[in-house]
């Protein structure tokens, strides 16, 4: 494994491409804490879970549906559901706050 501070990264991007040419990760840091990791890409790293993980992201920032999500874990829905438990990644995003707001203007009228 490779370290790079951000900094140096900035600086020296050919050392990045330089490490995926050669099949090498990067662990990229800030300050000396680590904040992300740059992995060269393959079908295998695809299918060992990157994959899944890109997905579930996607759902959980409301770039694909549960469907889609589903098709793309070849999970069923109700399977799928059980996935997002086990994560911890709610079904819906919504602010209760603003929700009351609005239950209460709709009983004023």
């Amino acid at each position: 494994m490779n370290v790079i501070g951000i900094k140096q990264l900035q600086m020296n991007v050919r050392q990045l491409s330089h490490n995926f040419e050669h099949n090498e990760y990067t662990l990229i840091t800030r300050k000396g804490k680590p904040i992300g990791i740059a992995l060269p890409f393959s079908d295998e790293l695809m299918q060992s879970g990157l994959k899944a993980w890109l997905a579930m992201r996607a759902f959980e920032k409301g770039d694909l549906s549960l469907g889609q999500l589903a098709d793309s874990l070849g999970k069923t829905k109700a399977d799928t559901l059980q996935v997002l438990a086990q994560f911890k990644i709610p079904l819906a995003d919504y602010d209760l706050q603003e929700d009351l707001a609005t239950v209460e203007k709709l009983l004023a009228l």
